[in-house]
């Protein structure tokens, strides 16, 4: 039976009324397939199906054509044609229903959706509390939840945020006699005030004003709470943590504004949005901006894919919205802009400022118009704070001085101060402050306020003067010459200085530039990578050239046609003027077969023996790129070639042949009619028309026959007895091949769908013929991995048998590399190693020990059958796994096999495990104590302490390293017993620890985005490392000691040089929080674990460069 048509969305617009009186007009007409009515109307299937589907308005030829087959009336359907199009084209101006980067307020409850659950648990929590706590993740809609969702049910609710002054913010707030008072941007009390009187008499005045109370508090900010007894007091049974929407949450969020306004949101970019958000911690407010973006270019009452693409998509939208408004201004403007930008800043979060500090109305304006920031009555703010970490260039600009973005709050702090002590000298800067504000000012150029400037002319003016007294008159006359030299010398390294700066800052700008285009246009992006650190070696362009030389195509070859086939050190292009094959490592050409036939189809064996046919009609197979043609049948045009038993017979359309004798052997049963097909195993698909057939190799009996759609002619067999087949519309099926039952649908591409299976048949390849990227889809694990950007649209691709990819447009054919092919786990990684012969070791959550080469090309598989466990580690050489969780307290077994080596019985499951040198085992945790398992186990009490969250080993194996969930890091001697108390150097659970290699440098991480440094000599501080936003839980050494690994939950990978201790590069890439970071041996690469995928970075700038072209 044909399959049904797809139901209309959701809604009651015109569009969608229209369709369904179209499918109504068919019903009447005593529903014809759409076969029969592409006969009467004379066009194609999918155009008049089109029609009906209520996604676009369609031609008017093709609605009375449509109308004509199924007997309605011409005139009164042409009537109602013009007034739907006229509907859509005014939905293009209609405002969106969206709010973007802004947080929902009263006024927006109406459009406000997906928290309604959390909001009833938040009002029957204060009917029975005055006080409540909101904590979250930036990004989470702590601020829309409080003030569009709860808000509406109290009716007269006040919002006030601390600003600096927070006392005076909440007085005027209660001066409103609200029956809710909301304190939004909680944490601005401790990053915008430094004054502690005024601190705790804002918290004073919160806890006692005897009103309905809530605040949205930032969850990195919960530990500053917590230091003020009073505060934490409340806290203790008044604070709700929000996570992440659920799927179906986001699909409210996305839809029902839409609807609320008489439009719809395409499935196929639900279904992206859906994929692309869930589980993403701080994605609302970008979310919200794409789809404000894409409201913008929607066609007619549709959001589509296509206008969400252009748009930028989740994570390009706001950086392209940005680029945009920064391109519309003058240098002079841009420079303006950037000082703004940075005057908005404090560390990571908002901070407002005065409309008064504003230099430039025109700036502004522009800014505002992009919606980046918001002008209130008096001040001026960053819309949300998704900006600072969504737009590359801004991003760029406060990773490039934060100590001078700080000294900027100092200054503009104290000249406020000097205004309210009436401009008190006493208040005036001097000495060392002096010296260091008036270097930063002449570094940065920056643009001051005029209370700032007027606080800076005086503290200069004073300093003056005091050095004038302390003069002699001689004194004077010997300085003057002296400054007549040094002026000279001065000017020339000044002016050398100014050229010096502004390449550094070209170079961050279009290493920025390229962050921003990366998704969009990874050719131009690579470009700007490559022109960024040859203009200036920085950090950000270097971290930008090693990021997108990681997943950079490494070799390119044009051509003119567009299937492709990959075999054993060969590459095929199917072209008008014959088979071109190419070199499969390098694309070198090797050689062009039947040069006089447009080639059809191509296939090509292990042994590098290539059979081809064309529109000639003539099966012809060569032993190698270079032999005779050997003339093995004919067959229509157009039908497939398949070898077969390893290139001894060849599957031509149903037919099997013999190379040797070129017999027909076999003849499929019942596949006369079918010309297409694709052979895996014993297995063979084929496919006409919306049918597939399945025949057994062995018996060439047809074993299923079912209906899968309108497929695009691309189709292919994988692991599990799946189908895969590429529709018209972009929608990839996998069918059972026995059950003929559907097993899952993708998410659809642009255009028809194009597919590729690895020579295992264990990872699927799709791309769309509009889009500029291929998917990646693990069929074992039923696992979406990271999309692989090829810039350039996909007619065909084919995997060669080592992993690598080849895509072609028709006119270019490129290899992307194995690196650039993602794999993955479905199931969490515990433990990532890298062993001396350069092997990645991997352990999963579904105890699978994996080795893999530096390529990520799979050299074995062990199933340990210890499945759920939630600690593992290797041991030094490789040899052992230790392993806790799932009702197992500590086991030990060989990466060999998977056998069990030892168990140890612990009171709890341990939280850290470490191997030390002689692979004897540390486990620390659950009980509070530590124990290393010799053949006389010594355990020491650490209750005092707090119960361990991480161990290494120290400066030798009989001393070990614990960090505690109080912050604490405490060193034990296990001889002795005594231990050596750091103090709590984290205001959060130690999440990480290790120790050097050369044993000289212990550096361990927390919650709160920094990385400390101990010298083991004397258990010193030796420095911090900045750079991370969030919790950072993988750390890892050089094997020279001299850089530093880490990963976090900002999904990327920072390496240190611990000669400078500052970042060395900051490599993106992951769309998810890295979990695991490795050193090659060697120390030119660095591996990363995430959710999403393995990668392997190379860090040799150099090779990266020659990548990049």
């Amino acid at each position: 039976m044909p399959r049904g048509e797809r139901p209309l969305d959701e809604g009651d617009s015109p569009l969608l009324r229209f369709a369904r009186d179209l499918r109504q007009l068919r019903a009447d007409a005593g529903t014809p397939t759409y076969r029969e009515l592409a006969r009467r109307a004379h066009f194609s299937v999918t155009t008049l199906s089109d029609a009906a589907g209520g996604r676009k308005v369609p031609g008017l030829d093709v609605t009375l054509a449509y109308v004509r087959a199924c007997g309605g009336d011409e005139q009164t359907w042409a009537q109602r044609w013009h007034e739907v199009d006229e509907s859509w084209a005014l939905s293009k101006v209609s405002p969106s229903p969206y709010v973007g980067l802004s947080a929902f307020t009263r006024e927006d409850a109406d459009r406000f959706f997906g928290r309604e659950k959390l909001t009833h648990a938040l009002k029957s929590r204060l009917e029975t509390h005055d006080f409540l706590a909101v904590f979250g993740a930036s990004g989470e809609g702590k601020s829309s939840l409080l003030k569009a969702g709860l808000a509406q049910h109290y009716r007269n609710p006040v919002c006030c945020t601390p600003g600096t002054d927070p006392d005076a913010a909440i007085a005027a707030a209660l001066d409103h006699d609200p029956d809710l008072l909301v304190v939004d941007q909680f944490e601005e009390l401790f990053t915008l005030c430094d004054d502690p009187v005024r601190r705790e008499a804002f918290l004073g005045r919160l806890l006692g004003t005897g009103r309905k109370t809530a605040i949205a508090v930032r969850s990195d900010f919960y530990p500053h709470c917590s230091q003020h007894a009073a505060l934490a007091e409340a806290l203790t049974d008044a604070q709700v943590l929000i996570g992440t929407l659920t799927p179906d949450e986001l699909r409210r969020a996305i839809t029902q504004p839409a609807a609320k306004v008489g439009c719809t949101v395409e499935g196929a970019l639900l279904t992206t949005l859906i994929a692309e958000a869930s589980g993403r911690s701080g994605v609302l407010p970008l979310v919200s901006h794409a789809l404000v973006e894409t409201w913008h270019r929607k066609r007619g009452n549709i959001l589509t894919v296509g206008a969400y693409e252009a748009a930028g998509g989740i994570d390009g939208a706001l950086a392209q919205s940005a680029e945009t408004a920064y391109a519309q201004l003058t240098a002079d403007q841009q420079h303006l802009a950037r000082q703004l930008l940075l005057r908005l800043a404090a560390d990571g979060t908002k901070r407002p400022v005065p409309r008064s500090d504003v230099i430039s109305d025109e700036v502004l304006d522009v800014l505002a118009g992009a919606r980046l920031v918001t002008v209130g009555e008096n001040t001026v703010e960053v819309t949300h704070e998704a900006l600072f970490r969504a737009w590359p260039r801004l991003t760029a600009w406060l990773d490039e001085d934060r100590e001078g973005l700080r000294t900027h709050r100092r200054l503009t702090e104290a000249a406020r101060l000097w205004e309210e002590l009436e401009r008190d000298s006493g208040a005036l800067y001097q000495s060392v402050r002096l010296a260091e504000v008036t270097e930063w000012a002449a570094r940065t150029d920056a643009a001051l306020t005029r209370g700032e400037e007027a606080f800076l002319t005086a503290s200069k003016n004073l300093a003056r003067r005091r050095t004038r007294r302390l003069r002699a008159a001689a004194a004077v006359l010997v300085t003057l010459v002296l400054v007549a030299s040094i002026s000279a010398v001065t000017a020339t390294q000044q002016r050398r200085e100014v050229e010096r700066l502004g390449l550094l800052t070209q170079s961050q700008q279009l290493a920025a530039l390229s962050a921003a285009l990366l998704r969009s246009n990874p050719d131009e992006a690579a470009r700007r990578a490559a022109e960024a650190y040859r203009t200036a070696p920085t950090t950000e362009a270097r971290s930008q050239v090693l990021s997108v030389a990681a997943g950079r195509q490494r070799d390119t070859r044009p051509v003119n046609g567009l299937g492709v086939k990959a075999g054993n050190g060969i590459i095929g292009v199917q072209s008008p003027n014959g088979a071109a094959l190419f070199d499969g490592t390098t694309l070198a050409p090797l050689t062009v077969l039947r040069p006089d036939d447009r080639v059809t189809e191509l296939d090509l064996a292990p042994d590098g023996s290539v059979v081809v046919t064309g529109v000639l009609g003539r099966v012809t197979v060569h032993s190698s790129p270079t032999a005779d043609p050997v003339v093995l049948c004919e067959t229509k045009p157009w039908t497939s070639v398949n070898f077969i038993e390893n290139g001894r017979a060849v599957l031509v359309g149903g037919q099997i042949w013999d190379v040797a004798t070129r017999r027909m052997r076999t003849q499929l049963a019942h596949s006369e009619d079918w010309y297409q097909f694709d052979v895996a195993g014993d297995v063979i698909a084929g496919f006409r028309e919306n049918s597939v057939s399945v025949w057994s190799l062995a018996t060439g009996q047809r074993t299923a026959r079912f209906d899968v759609g309108t497929h695009s002619g691309s189709a292919v067999l994988l692991h599990g007895g799946l189908l895969a087949v590429g529709e018209t519309g972009g929608e990839v099926r996998m069918w059972n091949t026995a059950t003929g039952a559907l097993v899952r649908t993708l998410p659809p591409h642009k255009g028809w769908a194009g597919l590729a299976a690895s020579a295992d048949r264990t990872v699927l390849a799709s791309a769309g013929s509009e889009d500029t990227e291929v998917r990646v889809w693990d069929v074992v694990h039923s696992t979406t991995l990271r999309p692989i950007q090829v810039g350039t649209t996909t007619s065909s691709m084919a995997f060669t048998p080592d992993g690598r990819l080849a895509v072609s447009n028709g006119s270019a054919l490129r290899l992307l590399p194995r690196s650039a092919v993602p794999v993955a786990s479905a199931h969490p990684l515990r433990a990532l190693s890298i062993a001396p012969d350069g092997s990645i070791l991997t352990f999963d959550d579904a105890g699978v020990i994996e080795r893999r080469d530096a390529s990520l090309r799979r050299l074995g598989r062990v199933e340990t059958g210890a499945a759920g466990r939630t600690l593992a580690r290797f041991s030094p050489d490789h040899g052992l796994l230790a392993t806790s969780g799932a009702g197992e307290q500590v086991a030990v077994r060989r990466t060999s096999d998977g056998s069990l080596d030892a168990t140890r019985n612990e009171d709890l499951p341990p939280a850290a495990l470490a191997f030390a040198g002689d692979n004897r085992l540390l486990s620390a945790g659950g009980d509070r104590t530590a124990t290393l398992w010799t053949s006389g186990p010594k355990t020491i009490d650490t209750h005092n302490n707090g119960t361990p969250t991480a161990a290494t080993f120290g400066r030798n194996d009989h001393e070990v390293v614990l960090g505690s969930d109080w912050g604490l890091v405490v060193v034990w001697n296990l001889e002795t017993g005594k231990d050596f108390n750091l103090g709590a150097v984290h205001e959060s659970p130690v999440r990480a620890l290790v120790m050097s290699p050369d044993k000289r440098t212990l550096a361990t991480t927390g919650d709160d985005g920094l990385i400390l440094l101990w010298d083991t000599a004397t258990w010193k501080k030796k420095g911090e490392l900045r750079g991370h936003t969030g919790t950072i839980g993988a750390l890892e050494f050089s094997p020279d000691s001299s850089r530093l690994a880490s990963g976090g939950n900002d999904k990327n990978v920072v390496i240190w040089d611990m000669n400078t201790l500052q970042a060395w590069a900051t490599l993106r890439g992951h769309a998810e929080s890295v979990t695991h970071v490795a050193w090659m041996p060697d120390g030119r690469a660095v591996v990363s674990a995430a959710a999403d995928a393995l990668l392997v970075w190379q860090l040799d700038v150099e090779k990266a460069l020659q990548a990049l072209g």
